[in-house]
């Protein structure tokens, strides 16, 4: 099967050029870069990347102009209808909640891209880290754990973003059973009448341009988030290999030493290269933490938005679930609502899952490091593995604002806020 996949992606080498990075290029040098190289191909098309080039160049202003007419077409012109929309129609709560929660969930994206870009260097920086050594597989099994770790952050990115792209499908279609009477999105704007026929075709091929970009923009800010915890638990992962290996992995150092003419009399048993790896654990568990700070400081305040909105934007989703009076006559609108609201729910759980798993692999290690062959070693390299598990005793976590830890504790209590303040407005509205 791998064979046959080569040869296929050989074959496909002249797509590179228009191809996320991975695609049909080999992985067998486990690249860091596989982690976020959709993410990054995404960012770029649609032109919200950082613009690397010196403002003294016309790279750097063709960049920028393209970037700003992206952000006209896919953000400010759509909003400026909605808000406009929602000024008309305030006194009915249905209105506004249907026309709320849809501009909520768009803005709240881009002031995700504001923070991306306001926070460049940290993200660079974490980029750049998953480059170091002590990342690097030296042993078979890591490279198999890297591999699972890559198509495991790949794979959310292209679900997700496939997922919400046929939801906003759903939304553009719609106007098709309405007999053209509706936009997928609720627009107004103050010198034209949008519903003109020539003005409706213009705006309704405007939706079917912005809807999409707009939704993979979106999958794309909060996937990277967990492309990057993804490629944490696959460190832990690798090691809480070496933790319970650990006398394994320093036989095959030995012999490796020994093939390669650098055995000295000195290292003539294995405790010696024993010590060598649980040195190397500890360096590598500082990495990983240092790591870990690293993506809460540069994602910290996107997430913490995302959780504030999105309990916003679902209770507002059931009102508008409410005030459809009669829902057998509009099901494709019902439909419509019912799967935003569930990529609603899945673009919180993805974060809340990875957060959730890095806390449990993390705290595996403590285990991990116990179930060592630690009786087999010397007294001295046993006082490592014992300062090694009380370090172990805090697990690894990334919070939002530092205020919610990511973890499916905090996706049941998001569901939970959600659900009161839709019971609130749901009264406010009888």
């Amino acid at each position: 099967m791998t064979i046959c996949t080569e040869t296929v992606k050989k074959k496909l080498s002249f797509l590179s050029i228009i191809l996320p990075y991975g695609v049909v290029e080999s992985w067998d040098n486990l690249d860091p870069g596989l982690y976020h190289a959709v993410h990054i191909y995404w960012l770029r098309f649609y032109g919200m990347w950082y613009n690397n080039f010196s403002w003294k160049t016309i790279y750097f202003w063709a960049q920028m102009m393209y970037t700003l007419s992206v952000l006209w077409l896919v953000c400010f012109f759509p909003g400026i209808g909605e808000v406009v929309y929602l000024l008309k129609r305030r006194e009915n709560i249905g209105n506004v909640a249907e026309g709320l929660y849809l501009f909520l969930s768009e803005m709240y994206t881009y002031v995700k891209v504001v923070v991306f870009w306001f926070n460049k260097k940290k993200v660079v920086n974490l980029l750049e880290f998953l480059h170091c050594k002590e990342f690097k597989a030296k042993e078979m099994e890591h490279r198999e754990i890297i591999h699972k770790s890559i198509k495991r952050a790949r794979f959310v990115m292209t679900f997700y973003s496939t997922m919400c792209v046929g939801a906003v499908s759903v939304g553009i279609v719609m106007p098709l059973t309405e007999n053209f009477n509706i936009l997928p999105t609720n627009v107004e704007y103050p010198h034209f009448n949008v519903y003109n026929s020539s003005t409706y075709v213009a705006i309704y091929l405007h939706h079917i341009y912005y809807k999409p970009a707009t939704c993979i923009i979106d999958a794309v800010m909060d996937t990277m988030l967990a492309a990057f915890v993804a490629s944490a638990i696959g460190q832990i992962e690798i090691l809480t290999f070496n933790l319970r290996n650990f006398d394994v992995v320093a036989e095959r150092r030995r012999k490796k030493a020994i093939k390669d003419n650098k055995y000295i009399g000195l290292q003539n048993n294995n405790n010696y290269f024993m010590k060598c790896i649980l040195k190397e654990c500890i360096v590598h568990h500082n990495h990983i933490m240092r790591y870990v700070s690293m993506i809460e400081n540069a994602f910290s305040l996107a997430s913490a938005l995302q959780f504030m909105l999105s309990v916003m934007v679902l209770c507002l989703i059931g009102i508008q679930f409410l005030s459809i009076e009669n829902p057998s006559e509009y099901p494709m609108q019902m439909v419509w609502m019912a799967i935003y609201l569930t990529c609603m729910l899945v673009e919180v759980f993805i974060l809340c899952w990875f957060g959730n798993e890095l806390i449990w692999k993390s705290t595996g290690l403590r285990q991990a490091a116990f179930d060592a062959p630690w009786l087999a070693t010397d007294p001295k390299n046993a006082k490592y593995i014992t300062l090694f598990m009380e370090r172990c005793k805090r697990p690894m976590k990334v919070t939002a604002g530092k205020i919610f830890t990511l973890s499916l504790d905090t996706y049941t209590a998001l569901i939970n806020w959600s659900y009161k303040a839709f019971a609130v407005m749901s009264n406010m509205k009888k």
